[in-house]
């Protein structure tokens, strides 16, 4: 099993292309939420036409990174506690259980693969942004080491959904008193074959994520 394998831009459709571009505005925060999107804005941004602009549209509706107003309009999601506690929730289900999978599936070059993105880790990030990339490639190979398309796809969605979480606590996250060990543990538990054991351990590091993300959601909001 490959999953090192990124699909090629020339591989896209152009639908596909606008939803990845988007998806990642959104994701980094740099659309901020409750902004209203229109069509022809992201056109001109990217130099498409508007088909492939709505089936983007579509598809971010369907992920919950976009919504509509009262009014009909599309605008970028907001991101409440409550929204939160129910991605965090979701996220342990998923993510514990791909963990199992992936340590049922996988081989030693797959184990290789995973390793070489925690040496990443392991030799020092310089930003949260840095941070970010290595730790969703970690997860990433999980979710298809995995096996299954429908934790997979869960994944995915869960995935885009907490980076909204990350927008709105950029630049605060403490990620390197616990970020490293935590991919450790569920590392050696894959070499070791111990489902059960990558399971717990992938709960672990979710839940310490969501106190770290629900803590600073609170004390920015003051609730």
């Amino acid at each position: 099993m490959n999953i090192d394998s990124q699909p090629q831009e020339m591989d896209l459709s152009l639908g596909e292309q606008a939803y990845i571009k988007l998806r990642d505005l959104l994701r980094s925060g740099e659309i901020p939420a409750g902004k209203r999107l229109g069509e022809k804005e992201i056109c001109d941004r990217f130099d498409m036409s508007r088909t492939p602009v709505r089936e983007a549209f579509r598809q971010l509706l369907s992920d919950g990174l976009l919504s509509t107003s009262p009014g009909g309009r599309i605008i970028v999601a907001e991101i409440d506690l409550a929204k939160v506690e129910e991605i965090y929730d979701m996220r342990e289900a998923v993510e514990g259980l791909a963990a199992r999978l992936a340590t049922k599936n996988a081989r030693t070059p797959d184990l290789m693969v995973i390793e070489s993105i925690l040496e990443e880790q392991r030799t020092g990030i310089a930003s949260e942004a840095s941070f970010l990339g290595v730790n969703d490639r970690f997860h990433g190979a999980i979710y298809q080491l995995s096996g299954n398309r429908y934790v997979q796809r869960s994944a995915e969605v869960l995935l885009n959904s907490a980076s909204m979480i990350r927008g709105s606590t950029h630049g605060r996250y403490d990620y390197e008193s616990w970020s490293l060990s935590d991919h450790e543990a569920v590392f050696q538990a894959m070499c070791n074959g111990d489902t059960a054991g990558a399971e717990q351990a992938m709960l672990r590091h979710i839940r310490r994520g969501r106190w770290q993300r629900t803590r600073l959601l609170v004390a920015e909001n003051d609730i």
